[in-house]
């Protein structure tokens, strides 16, 4: 009974740290921190990606197509809401 009652709390903890928070709007994160990170706003008319790495998701504000300029590309941490990598690719 005693181990059954351990391996029960055990996979609680397991499933509560794999789990998102239900209030993390990742799109709003990565805009508001592409804002403050580069001078000029690289999140307007864009058309946003989404991707899931790991646990980490990935926000691309991508260009439309046939044209050339900076696309930014925010990794956040799914389990805490924080911004743990931003690349401006071009």
């Amino acid at each position: 009974m005693f181990k059954a009652l351990i391996l029960v709390a055990a996979l609680q903890l397991t499933v509560d740290e794999a789990m998102s928070q239900p209030n993390c709007d990742v799109v709003k994160i990565a805009a508001d921190y592409a804002r403050t990170r580069w001078p000029v706003d690289l999140t307007t008319d864009r058309r946003v990606i989404r991707s899931f790495d790991g646990n980490v998701w990935k926000v691309r504000f991508s260009l439309p197509d046939n044209t050339l300029g900076y696309v930014p590309e925010i990794g956040i941490d799914q389990r805490t809401c924080q911004v743990v990598s931003a690349v401006l690719w071009q």
